[in-house]
């Protein structure tokens, strides 16, 4: 049983990506129209196999799987599972949702001050929710999957409680 979430990348990451793809591609093109066939064959390659690597990133997405009473945390694409982690749930009895800021700050000139006068406030800031399991004595808690859509919060942890022996509090 598996329940696929959200994408795995933020927003400033899929940019980046896409302007990453952008750009090889481009060379790529560059490359095939300008030289003859043979010629860099292997940067070539190269080129051509790292842009579907980098298609595959900016479409995985990330979820959560059960296979024999486990949980994994995973990752998938378009649907398939290409990499799971197991949480073990067995020391935890609840499990709880936190919410904060995550925050990446995009200053580049933050050492030189002539130039941090004018450079242009680029913080980027987005509300996530940490889904955690905790012991009965609070004492102890571990992270599960960190989300951003408040959305998909409430079914993660339907997820988790219908297929774990945790309960929420």
């Amino acid at each position: 049983m598996k329940i696929i979430l959200e994408k795995n990348l933020d927003f400033r990451q899929f940019q980046n990506l896409i302007i990453l793809i952008f750009c090889c591609v481009m060379v790529l093109l560059g490359m095939l129209n300008s030289l003859e066939l043979r010629d860099y064959i292997f940067m070539k390659s190269f080129l051509f196999l790292f842009t579907i690597v980098l298609f595959a990133i900016l479409f995985s997405k990330k979820g959560m799987y059960v296979r024999d009473n486990n949980l994994y945390i995973a990752v998938f694409l378009f649907g398939f599972l290409l990499k799971k982690k197991l949480i073990i749930t067995s020391q935890y009895q609840k499990v709880s949702v936190i919410k904060g800021k995550l925050s990446t700050n995009y200053n580049y000139s933050s050492k030189i001050e002539i130039f941090h006068n004018w450079e242009p406030d680029l913080n980027y800031s987005v509300d996530y929710f940490s889904i955690i399991m905790i012991n009965e004595d609070l004492n102890s808690g571990k992270k599960i999957i960190s989300i951003t859509k408040s959305k998909k919060v409430k079914i993660a942890i339907d997820f988790i409680l219908k297929n774990t022996n945790l309960k929420y509090s």
